[in-house]
């Protein structure tokens, strides 16, 4: 895939006026239909109840990568992450309304009400959760479509922005509207049935990650998101 320049547009009135025009509208606009059919269309994404992935991270903070595995749930503000390095192995998991911290060098750590929010914050904006809104065509889900980007909003909250090509290829997305949080993305390869990018990177090389796997899943049933101790 060529590397592509994403500009980043002053936006005034007129444009706000449309984008509204866009959301109320009874029919989907086209740029939210490209989107979803650039990332594996609706049979793939409808269905889905969270996913697997599997990744690598380079923090430029760090001088060896990071293997990460997440598992998410599409329903419900719940996520599973794990985490192998040199120096590190920890596991974390937010489970609606408590998260801990597992580390083998450590004990148990109980998250704190902040900490809780922060995840839960994370969780309604995560962009494939988006792309299976859509694909349900969840009545919870609106959004603004833009000339530069299009803002997703979850129960009437801003969730994320993603910003595609004329095809609707995610170019980046960014969960900040002033655009001071943005990934890009790279390459779009299959996963399976859905198309999604090869890696994600912050401007400035501080953050870059490289996607090995990707696997929606259909039933959640036998991932654990309880780290709590067992008496």
């Amino acid at each position: 895939m060529i590397k592509k320049t994403i500009i980043w547009v002053s936006l005034g009135l007129t444009l706000g006026s449309y984008a509204q025009e866009k959301s109320s509208a009874n029919e989907r606009p086209k740029e939210i239909e490209q989107l979803l059919e650039a990332v594996g269309g609706q049979e793939a994404w409808a269905e889905a109840k969270g996913f697997h992935m599997l990744e690598i991270a380079h923090f430029g903070s760090l001088k060896h990568p990071l293997i990460r595995e997440y598992w998410v749930d599409f329903e419900k503000p719940r996520i599973k992450e794990s985490t192998q390095g040199i120096l590190r192995r920890q596991v974390q998991a937010l489970n609606v309304d408590s998260g801990w911290t597992d580390r083998e060098d450590q004990e148990l750590k109980t998250w704190s009400t902040s900490t809780v929010g922060q995840w839960n914050s994370f969780w309604p904006g995560i962009p494939t959760r988006i792309f299976h809104l859509i694909a349900k065509k969840d009545p919870g889900l609106t959004y603004n479509v833009y000339e530069d980007r299009i803002d997703f909003f979850v129960e009437g909250n801003f969730a994320v922005w993603i910003a595609t090509d004329v095809n609707g290829n995610p170019l980046a997305y960014g969960r900040s509207k002033n655009h001071l949080e943005t990934h890009f993305l790279g390459e779009i390869l299959p996963y399976g049935p859905v198309n999604l990018w090869k890696d994600a990177s912050e401007p400035g090389g501080q953050w870059k990650v490289v996607m090995v796997d990707y696997e929606l899943l259909s039933d959640m049933s036998e991932v654990s998101y309880d780290l709590s101790p067992k008496e």
